[in-house]
């Protein structure tokens, strides 16, 4: 054994993004907190308190070690860990020969019952300091949440592939609220780094994007298609392509480079999911095809206002659970007494009413 490997960083206090609310039930914070506990004194509570008066969604940290980031699958019993493994061994309390209690090796895969229960958790442990503090040691932050480990360990990751050192660069933990239809409200963590910021790459070579694969199949459809839409654009060259909506005796109707993001909707009604009800759109694709999305609780709820027929311009979407989630829409166009009307003719209207 090395002697280095000997070494472990002194932890001066824990923060938490939870704490114990009534009867002992575990209570979900918008912020990150410090109290005393077994780990925490009393001094650096009020140390934290001092640098952060408030309630920090923000912290602004660095790390004294290439791999300041920990995962071990842990199982609580009244509080205290009984279960601990690193995906492959756990070390768990049995019965030795005299029926005493006793440390025993087991297995630790995903066939574990108490994994599958979701009484055992993956749990990660990150280790750094707090700009602003000088304390002699190190502060740990623990998460169970998926998705903030998933977060945390990408952003170390990407460094380490690209050869870059991540000890004693700035970094900040944030943590945000998300809504989810699963578990509702719940608050994930990020890391950033803060001394790298986004530039332009310029390359005397092409790049492959997506916009030259699109120009790509342009130029290799047929030349009599070429032809036709050339005269198309050609009839209307004063229209506003940005308003999608041209006249045509009489008649509204799409004109866009692109229709597979504008749909009409068809229909509303709810839908319950996990105890709790959304409200779920049918809306129908150039294609005369039919796709459902559910209306995430923090969109603009403004397109439950409307009637069927109006033209939606979909924005963002995510899966989740199998389902679509509709993130983002414009409203391009909606049904009136008279027929289609552009948007912002309908506000045009009101105003003068």
């Amino acid at each position: 054994m090395k002697i280095q490997d000997l070494v472990r960083e002194r932890v001066i206090g824990n923060i938490k993004t939870g704490m114990k609310g009534e009867n002992g039930v575990p209570k979900k914070l918008s912020y990150f907190n410090v109290e005393e506990d077994k780990g925490t004194t009393y001094e650096m509570v009020d140390i934290f308190k001092q640098l952060y008066p408030n309630k920090p969604t923000t912290l602004k940290i660095r790390f004294t070690s290439e791999n300041p980031f920990n995962f071990k699958f842990k199982r609580y019993v009244n509080g205290k860990a009984v279960c601990i493994g690193n995906g492959t061994k756990a070390i768990t309390v049995g019965k030795d020969t005299k029926n005493n209690n006793t440390q025993i090796e087991i297995e630790c895969d995903e066939e574990c019952p108490h994994r599958q229960s979701g009484k055992c958790k993956l749990k990660g442990s990150l280790k750094f300091v707090l700009d602003g503090i000088e304390a002699g040691g190190v502060w740990n932050l623990s998460t169970s949440g998926g998705i903030s480990l998933s977060n945390i360990a990408s952003e170390i990751v990407k460094y380490k592939k690209a050869g870059m050192s991540i000890i004693g660069v700035p970094f900040e933990l944030t943590l945000t609220e998300q809504q989810s239809l699963a578990y509702g409200t719940y608050y994930s963590i990020d890391l950033r780094r803060t001394d790298i910021k986004p530039q332009l790459v310029t390359n005397s070579e092409p790049q492959l994007t997506q916009t030259n694969v699109q120009e790509m199949k342009q130029l290799a459809k047929p030349k009599e298609k070429e032809k036709k839409e050339k005269k198309v654009v050609e009839v209307e060259p004063e229209k506003d392509m940005k308003n999608n909506i041209v006249e045509d005796k009489g008649n509204k109707e799409e004109s866009k480079k692109d229709g597979s993001n504008y749909f009409v909707v068809k229909g509303f009604m709810p839908e319950e999911i996990n105890g709790n009800e959304f409200n779920k759109i049918i809306f129908q694709d150039e294609n005369f095809q039919d796709i459902e999305y559910i209306l995430h609780p923090r969109a603009n709820q403004e397109i439950l206002k409307e009637e069927i027929g109006t033209l939606v311009e979909i924005k963002e979407t995510k899966i989740e659970m199998n389902k679509n989630i509709l993130c983002k829409y414009e409203i391009k166009a909606v049904v009136s007494s008279n027929g289609l009307m552009e948007k912002g003719e309908t506000e045009e209207l009101k105003e003068a009413v």
